[in-house]
């Protein structure tokens, strides 16, 4: 009961995490690698840490106040709180707290350094499209300054391309103030409320439902193998940081536990979480093989995560191409058709 006293008294420390010193995904994804690997290897994670700040590069000279930190005997998470995200903190902290430490690094790299690898995927992916857009803006261009001031005074039909170009105008303004009105108002909106509004969307939706099914089951499962029933773990949640996935979910699932609802019926109600979630706990089985089933299943719902992201890349270039399409057909629309007939005009 002390050692579960003590973990409550670590998870719910208070924190600092400020967006400035986060490190770019790769150095993450990095950092996360070599950690594992070391640990796996004999090392002890001051003297891990220390060969990662002194041999990996200047990217991870920030990290020095880490080792600082680690020296005066604060954890791992707590000594990179400055420099990872809320949620990412948390799953340290109950990794390290449950001896899961060095299978949630593992995890941690391998996803930061598929969202690297995809970032720069995309990135390739996106070179040719845009090329070819800027090829086609200037072809546009010298066309409405070159090709069509010569039959200005042979058509009637400047009028038809004005309204032509004032619908596109109007069109791409609506779209862009809408974006941008969307992306405010969901920066704005609490963390658990902004992942359920995605997970409607047809696109993003599949990869924030799975998401978010792999980290509330496997930090569940760790919490789980520590001791912790289901109302212990909605109690400590409170205790996080608002801002966190973790205490927002906590809390919405003791509340629905204190309405009477069952466990199994809130994760089925719940959008965020996965429908076999349910039948997993629905079984009743003991804690220990509980938390067992929900590490592993995890595990699956990460390798599932991977391959939904890696099916959405495949889409961008043929939207790309797409949209060139319709650029090509509304340039048509705007100013050939007048050309011909100018020409026409003149053939009469």
């Amino acid at each position: 009961m002390n050692n579960l006293q003590r973990g409550v008294s670590v998870l719910t420390r208070p924190i600092s995490l400020r967006k400035r010193n986060r490190l770019k995904p790769t150095v993450q994804a990095t950092l996360f690698e070599t950690l594992a690997d070391l640990l796996q290897n004999g090392f002890s994670l001051r003297s891990a840490m220390r060969f990662i700040v002194d041999v990996q590069g200047p990217a991870f000279k920030p990290l020095r106040p880490v080792l600082s930190a680690l020296a005066a005997g604060d954890s791992l998470a707590a000594a990179l709180a400055p420099f990872i995200a809320v949620d990412l903190y948390y799953q340290l902290l109950i990794a390290e707290m449950h001896g899961q430490l060095t299978t949630t690094l593992i995890q941690a790299g391998q996803l930061m350094r598929t969202r690297s690898n995809q970032a720069q995927q995309i990135r390739r992916l996106l070179q040719y499209p845009c090329l070819l857009l800027v090829l086609l803006m200037g072809t546009l261009i010298m066309v409405k300054t070159a090709v069509l001031p010569n039959f200005s005074g042979l058509t009637s039909a400047p009028a038809q391309a004005v309204s032509w170009r004032l619908i596109i105008g109007s069109g791409c303004t609506v779209i862009g103030l809408g974006m941008v009105i969307t992306i405010v108002q969901l920066k704005r909106l609490p963390v658990r409320t902004r992942y359920r509004w995605l997970a409607r969307w047809p696109l993003v939706g599949p990869l924030i439902k799975t998401y978010t099914g792999y980290y509330l089951t496997l930090n569940a499962g760790m919490l789980l193998s520590g001791g912790l029933g289901i109302r212990a773990i909605c109690e400590v949640s409170h205790r996080f940081r608002a801002d966190s996935l973790l205490q927002q979910q906590g809390v919405f699932i003791e509340r629905s536990l204190l309405a009477g609802h069952s466990l199994a019926s809130t994760i089925r109600a719940d959008v965020l979480l996965p429908d076999e979630l349910a039948l997993l706990v629905s079984k009743e089985s003991p804690t220990e093989q509980l938390s067992q089933e929900l590490v592993y299943f995890a595990t699956v719902q990460y390798e599932r995560l991977i391959r939904k992201l890696n099916r959405l890349i495949s889409w961008i270039q043929p939207a790309m191409f797409l949209v060139i399409a319709l650029v090509i057909i509304g340039t048509y629309l705007n100013i050939l058709l007048p050309m011909y007939n100018s020409m026409g005009e003149l053939l009469k």
